[in-house]
């Protein structure tokens, strides 16, 4: 191991960084998260690190470097934009025994600064020894998004507990088999995730000898099926369920992304099959949450937009099982950037309706009359079995046949398909086109120019 991995006290410390454009800001962006003195020497800056000095954040010493500015200082970072010169700085440096880093020039370095994932006061430090710094932003981003923002506050929150479970277990040893079993044979990132009151709890019970697991179940928006398109919340919340309970429109890469230890209970509803009611899935919920397990109710797109979301929460409230919402992208908003709309213009509409193409009862039954005037915007879940429907709706209402739909069906998925018709020829053309769904209708949005988009011209 040519790199000791260390964590430099920088209390009372001065940092000294040579250099004011680039190289040096993007050290500043670390140090500035620091406690130590920061002292800039170069003739000139970048505006960034100029309102960082007008901020008090940095000391800047308008000149070139001497020998003399690295008396008293504990770090420096040679930052200039000449390999060369940077060379000379940290060798300087190093003839004063003082530990130095030179951008982009290894084999100047006395020490390399790690990528880091900052969750005060648990920092992860992410080094490749100077090989690839790309490798470490890469794995630093893939961290970032298992770590809840919360980490730093659970480890301030351990430390208060510290001194009540040692007043109760004086040994090491058995302070050291406690906290295992707080932290062992759990999901780590749902512990993380604990709030003070449930941390405190569960230590609580633990010294008393008792199960203080409780259970939970979060509404996740699995968005339109991208993985990417997927919110960190809800990455972090298929990472720590132990039980996910699925529609039957959440994608393959979205379900990857789930624990393989969780359980799996597939509660999807397909249009004129036999399916799961309503009321036996709140059971599910309700029962695996009274095993003291972490649920996620995962449904596509956004869980508060046609998801059923009031009835899931209500039946949970009144079993006294906490429920959290994560909304997710709404497949409306994934359909309109696949065609690089905006879903209001200026000038056009000052508002657009999310409607379905069902209810309860049937077809469903909307307020026709202002949507078919002239600029009226719609986004249309579950509309294409009811296309010729809400296509004569509106025309009998006034709407204009030439009125531009367009249809994307699978939006933000590679096997997206693009329509664009009109409202006169919408039924005829979904038949045309074989779109079967999911789809979104977007009535009122015409045809946009789209890179590399698969799309269906009738």
């Amino acid at each position: 191991m040519q790199y000791l991995p260390i964590h430099f006290d920088t209390r009372g410390a001065s940092i000294l960084i040579v250099g004011g454009g680039p190289a040096a800001e993007a050290k500043l962006r670390t140090l500035l998260k620091t406690e130590a003195t920061l002292i800039v020497v170069s003739e000139e800056i970048s505006a960034e690190i100029n309102r960082w000095a007008g901020q008090g954040k940095l000391q800047h010493v308008k000149r070139d470097f001497i020998a003399d500015d690295l008396d008293g200082v504990s770090l420096v970072y040679a930052a200039t934009e000449d390999d060369a010169r940077n060379g000379e700085i940290a060798d300087l440096a190093s003839d004063r025994q003082i530990p130095a880093n030179a951008a982009d020039y290894k084999v100047a370095c006395r020490f390399i600064t790690p990528a880091l994932v900052d969750r005060a006061p648990v920092i992860v430090s992410i080094g490749t020894g100077g090989t690839s710094p790309a490798l470490a932003r890469t794995l630093k981003s893939d961290l970032e998004s298992r770590l809840p923002p919360e980490t730093g506050h659970f480890a301030n929150k351990t430390n208060t507990l510290r001194a009540k479970v040692k007043s109760i277990l004086p040994d090491l040893a058995d302070r050291q088999r406690f906290w295992a079993s707080i932290f062992g044979g759990k999901d780590l990132k749902a512990q993380l995730s604990l709030s003070s009151a449930d941390l405190e709890t569960q230590v609580q019970a633990a010294l008393d000898g008792k199960d203080s697991i409780a259970g939970k179940v979060l509404l996740v928006g699995a968005g339109p099926g991208n993985p990417d398109m997927l919110t960190t919340a809800a990455r972090r919340a298929l990472h720590a369920a132990d039980v996910i309970v699925y529609d039957r429109l959440v994608s393959d890469g979205v379900m990857e992304l789930g624990r393989r230890e969780a359980e799996y209970i597939y509660v999807g509803k397909t249009p004129g099959e036999p399916s799961i009611g309503q009321a036996a899935i709140n059971d599910i919920l309700i029962e695996k949450a009274s095993e003291g397990l972490s649920i996620v109710r995962l449904k596509s797109g956004d869980p508060l937009i046609f998801g059923r979301a009031d009835e899931e929460i209500e039946a949970l409230q009144a079993a006294n099982i906490p429920v959290r919402v994560i909304p997710g992208i709404t497949a409306a908003a994934a359909a309109a950037a696949a065609i690089n709309a905006s879903l209001t213009t200026r000038g056009t509409n000052k508002a657009i309706s999310l409607l379905t193409g069902h209810d309860a009862k049937g077809f469903a039954e909307q307020d026709w009359s202002s949507l078919a005037r002239p600029g009226g915007r719609a986004a249309v879940y579950m509309g294409v079995g009811a296309a010729r429907f809400i296509q004569g709706r509106l025309m009998l209402h006034g709407a204009e046949s030439d009125r531009p739909v367009t249809v994307v069906e699978n939006a933000s998925r590679p096997e997206q398909i693009i329509t664009y018709t009109t409202l006169q020829n919408l039924p005829d053309d979904l038949i045309a086109a074989g779109i079967k769904g999911p789809a979104i209708l977007l009535i009122g949005y015409a045809e946009r120019r789209v890179e590399n988009k698969k799309r269906v011209a009738i």
